[in-house]
């Protein structure tokens, strides 16, 4: 039998000082734990490697010399798009490849984040490309990915490599650390797979394998478990083909030892091995009824904790849409004539530096006051934009427009949309959003951020550019509720223009 691990072997040192008596609990809180026996890992790495060859999937970033996959299933993945990474590819692309992949898959499901990499490496094949990009170009191909950081730290990562490296990657996990937003997981993936450096990949696929494999329950977030984790991963990582095998280890957690559904255990290659599965085999064995409280599950492991609950956020969202003198806003004709407004968010935190309608928090209790909203938008479209808004009187403007030009802005119509809800990693955002059409000549060049004035950076977007710009997921949405409600009132127009009787003669 292999040895047990004592609790006290895996305490970390990785985070934050805890209390003693916190990091006791964390300690008590896992079972001792078995080291794999050297029949475990001869077996777990052949088993896992063979049926990896045989059945992983195809995908853009990665390369398998050892494939066993049949020419019929290559050749429809091709048809369908999917090809691996060129064979030819030198070792600093395919490091980038795979360094680009890393980041991209991150909170992603891996079959999205394919679809925006191929798009990726079409505009940027090398890092050398990428590094002489700009923040907007690459937040634009980003939209819709969602943790816009992961771009940022792209960017500023291939500016390191291109300016600090010379264009070459590292090619050891430590080193690689060093490029911005790299951390110990990244490092591994990228030093195993395109360099075939005995580093052990530990994410939540591998994590929950493992706990399945050695029955660990506890907070699998703990600082005693993520060493533990990291031991084991090390342990089972096969030291000829470590890149392969980390791959393996995650595609076993993705598609066959998942966590919400059923695990598909009679098609995992190495539930031979998995302390889970035998604990449920035995207890069924013995005459337990699997159906009852409290019978061993696969899927007890890892222990599941509870999310914080998402901070509840109320912010108020003008679409505000400028229409030359003389022009309506109705119709193709009147929206391709037309700008919209757009505000830079600042350069850190949430969705930072990109673009979105004007925006701003509400307080308790004004989200129920729509009178008080609008008052609060005039005001933040005046100091933070420069815009006056000028309620029209009688065909023209009573005053004028706090633009650069000085020229009145006046308001044709100004009423709500509707309320969405957007939902972020920490946040569970309710948008509750207005129409503000606007009519003046005033400057619509963009207009850098002014520190001095306080005032935002800001661009007015042509209407016929707006569908095809990069905005963000929930940009998209106040701006399809905008659509939806145009294409209602043209309706309502037509059908009332339909009934309305003909003039007499």
């Amino acid at each position: 039998m292999a040895p047990k691990r004592a609790r006290e072997g895996a305490t970390a040192a990785t985070k934050p000082a805890k209390s003693a008596k916190a990091a006791k609990a964390e300690q008590a809180a896992l079972p001792d734990i078995e080291d794999f026996s050297p029949t475990d890992l001869q077996q777990v790495r052949a088993s896992l490697l063979d049926w990896y060859d045989a059945n992983h999937r195809i995908l853009p970033w990665r390369r398998n010399p050892n494939s066993k996959l049949s020419a019929a299933t290559v050749e429809a993945a091709a048809a369908q798009g999917h090809a691996p990474a060129p064979a030819e590819l030198p070792q600093n692309e395919f490091i980038y490849y795979v360094w680009v992949c890393e980041i991209m898959s991150q909170q992603t499901q891996v079959s999205r984040a394919a679809e925006y990499f191929r798009r990726w490496v079409a505009r940027w094949p090398t890092v050398q490309a990428l590094a002489g990009a700009s923040q907007e170009e690459v937040n634009e191909l980003w939209a819709g990915l969602g943790y816009y950081r992961r771009a940022r730290y792209l960017l500023d990562g291939a500016k390191y490599i291109v300016g600090e490296c010379g264009g070459r990657f590292p090619t050891t996990a430590k080193e690689l650390q060093a490029i911005p937003g790299v951390g110990a997981y990244t490092s591994a993936a990228i030093a195993s797979i395109a360099c075939g450096e005995q580093a052990a990949v530990v994410d939540g696929n591998v994590i929950r394998v493992l706990a399945r494999l050695r029955r660990v329950g506890g907070d699998p977030r703990s600082a005693a478990a993520t060493k533990l984790w990291a031991e084991l991963a090390e342990q089972l990582l096969d030291p000829d083909r470590p890149g392969c095998f980390n791959q393996a280890m995650m595609e076993l957690g993705a598609t066959v030892c998942v966590p919400n559904a059923e695990p598909r255990c009679g098609d995992c290659p190495i539930s031979a091995a998995c302390l889970a599965r035998k604990a449920v085999l035995q207890y069924e064995q013995e005459g337990g009824d699997p159906g009852a409280a409290g019978a061993p599950r696969v899927t007890d492991y890892p222990t599941k904790v509870e999310k914080a609950e998402k901070r509840e956020e109320t912010v108020a969202v003008a679409v505000v849409q400028l229409v030359p003198p003389g022009t309506s806003a109705s119709g193709a004709a009147g929206l391709a004539a037309s700008r919209f407004l757009l505000v830079q968010r600042p350069p850190s935190g949430l969705l930072a530096g990109l673009w979105q309608f004007p925006l701003l928090q509400l307080p308790e209790g004004a989200e129920e006051e729509p009178a008080r909203q609008q008052q609060m938008m005039s005001e933040y479209l005046e100091a933070q934009l420069g815009l006056r808004l000028v309620q029209q009187q009688g065909g023209s403007s009573s005053g004028s427009g706090g633009s650069s030009s000085g020229s009145a802005v006046a308001v044709l119509e100004r009423r709500p949309l509707g309320s969405l809800v957007h939902v972020f990693s920490h946040i569970r955002m309710t948008m509750k959003v207005e129409r503000i059409l606007l009519q003046g000549d005033i400057s619509t060049a963009d207009r850098a951020a002014d520190d001095a004035s306080g005032l935002a950076a800001l661009q007015w977007v042509p209407g016929s550019e707006m569908q095809g710009k990069g905005l963000s997921s929930g940009v998209k949405k106040i701006y399809k509720l905008f659509m939806d409600d145009r294409s209602k009132a043209g309706s309502k127009q037509s059908i009332t223009a339909f009934f309305k009787p003909a003039a007499t003669k």
